[in-house]
């Protein structure tokens, strides 16, 4: 049996026409609204169908519409004007941009008022038999090498994690792929890539627009996954999957020469026009070296205007002689302690006396967590945890910062915003770095960060952090400042 597709709608209205609209829907006139409302005069209604007025005044009708409900709303049409009163807000891309960067944020999760943006395609590709049976026989190979053109849902993505990188599968893998970075599409792009973006053998190319001919950009667009592989036998194939409609793989086969692979053939000259997704992180880190890799990031941040999202405190805005003396016995030499409280000095240090920008974002669940219990999310595994003094002193600095220096924002997300699956911070010049949360900073391990430096995508996560999270999701200055306060007594008692 076919699963079924909820068709929902997708949201390109401003808030006149969408309200015009649910009025024929329940075939009530602007004078009969007026009426309803108890406007003096139903200009005051002609304007906002009309699109003519602020912002302030369709967000005011809009909250008396909602409160006072004269039309008996649906949840559908009571969403669909929110939608259109943000799209109005901030215009159509912006509006689609700040979604998929939500998306982003919770891991691929959409936002629960946001579900109806689009229809959800994610059990199609796992049940689709041509895809199916594609990706699973790649399981079994000795090695794949992957060619993928656009392709850019979210869905496939996760099919092809769930199918293909699985432990118990051991194939060497290595993928490329070519990425259309047009400003319409770049961050609902990289919002369906991200279940691979932190994997290594995961690369993935721009394609800026006008660096090629339209013909040669249509096939840069064109929707494949090209796979050249080495099976069980040893023998070589190639495996074409064709994207021809949402869910709808078309498949070919046909042996091959021997670790030839006509794709990368063809691609390798272009691809050397092309500019990378992603930056090195941390600065160039040598995998396994701390020391290295917190040099990288003392130079990232560096007099930088800086954007952060995170659950708690970030190890940068820990004192140094805090961080030092929180090194467990025997973990560290002696030299490399030396040279790890000079680099976080430098870190800190910066962060108080730069003249550029930092705003950091918190979420207040976890920033209670660490009051209570002197752990970050991303507790590195050579500190023990923090005492309840060296607390109070964190969190002290925190707030006098807030407080008395203009260059340095703390916030908390409001309570009914759910804490992020992903971390995430724009370093002006350099690019958004994207972290997986909950790490221990085992460079050898598990944890997973990468930097993405396409300006258009930085570019549209500085507009989302002011204009979507820091106007709408997070608390006033005063409650931060109350926040601060009450962490501080928390760690008081702990």
């Amino acid at each position: 049996m076919e699963p079924t597709v909820q068709k929902t709608l997708h949201p390109t209205q401003e808030f006149g026409p969408c309200l015009r609209e649910i009025l024929k829907e329940k075939q009530v006139s602007a004078s009969e609204l007026a009426r309803m409302m108890n406007y003096k005069s139903r200009n005051s209604i002609f304007r906002i169908l009309c699109g003519k007025g602020g912002h302030g005044a369709r967000q005011t009708f809009y909250e008396r519409l909602m409160q006072e409900d004269p039309l008996r709303l649906s949840d559908e049409q009571r969403e669909r004007l929110g939608q259109a009163l943000e799209i109005s807000r901030v215009g159509l891309k912006a509006y689609l941009d700040n979604q998929a960067m939500h998306e982003l944020l919770m891991g691929g999760k959409p936002r629960t008022a946001q579900q109806t943006v689009r229809v959800d395609a994610a059990y199609l590709y796992p049940q689709d038999p041509d895809f199916c049976k594609a990706t699973e026989s790649l399981t079994r190979a000795q090695r794949v090498c992957l060619t993928i053109l656009g392709c850019c849902d979210r869905a496939i993505f996760d099919a092809l994690r769930e199918r293909i990188f699985r432990r118990d599968v051991r194939c060497d893998v290595q993928i490329v792929h070519l990425i259309y970075t047009g400003p319409e599409e770049i961050v609902r792009n990289i919002a369906a890539i991200q279940p691979l973006l932190y994997c290594d053998f995961y690369n993935a190319y721009c394609i800026e627009p006008g660096l090629f001919s339209r013909e040669r950009e249509r096939l840069y667009r064109g929707n494949c996954i090209y796979a050249h592989v080495q099976d069980e036998q040893g023998d070589w194939y190639d495996r074409q999957l064709l994207l021809i409609d949402k869910g709808v793989f078309v498949p070919t086969h046909r042996m091959a020469a021997a670790e030839h692979n006509p794709i990368k053939a063809l691609l390798d000259q272009d691809l050397a026009r092309m500019t990378p997704l992603k930056a090195p992180s941390g600065g160039g880190m040598a995998v396994g070296d701390y020391l290295a890799y917190t040099e990288g990031c003392r130079k990232l941040e560096q007099n930088r205007a800086i954007y952060t999202i995170k659950l708690d405190v970030p190890v940068s805005f820990v004192p140094a002689d805090i961080l030092v003396s929180c090194v467990s016995d025997g973990l560290l030499e002696k030299e490399v302690l030396e040279d790890m409280e000079r680099i976080h000095r430098q870190r800190f240090e910066n962060f108080l006396t730069k003249k550029k920008v930092n705003h950091t974002i918190f979420s207040r669940e976890a920033m209670e967590r660490f009051a209570q219990t002197g752990r970050q999310s991303d507790h590195f595994f050579a500190l023990r945890s923090y005492t309840p003094g060296e607390r109070v002193r964190i969190l002290q600095n925190l707030r006098e910062q807030e407080a008395r220096n203009p260059y340095f924002h703390v916030h908390f997300f409001t309570d009914d915003f759910e804490p992020p699956a992903s971390e995430m911070a724009l370093y002006e010049g350099v690019g958004t770095l994207m972290a997986k949360p909950y790490t221990n900073y085992d460079l050898a391990g598990d944890h997973a960060e990468t930097i993405i430096a396409q300006e258009e995508f930085c570019v549209s996560f500085r507009a989302f952090f002011l204009h979507d999270l820091l106007e709408r999701h997070v608390l006033s200055r005063e409650a931060t400042l109350a926040v601060l306060d009450e962490l501080i007594e928390t760690a008081k008692n702990a």
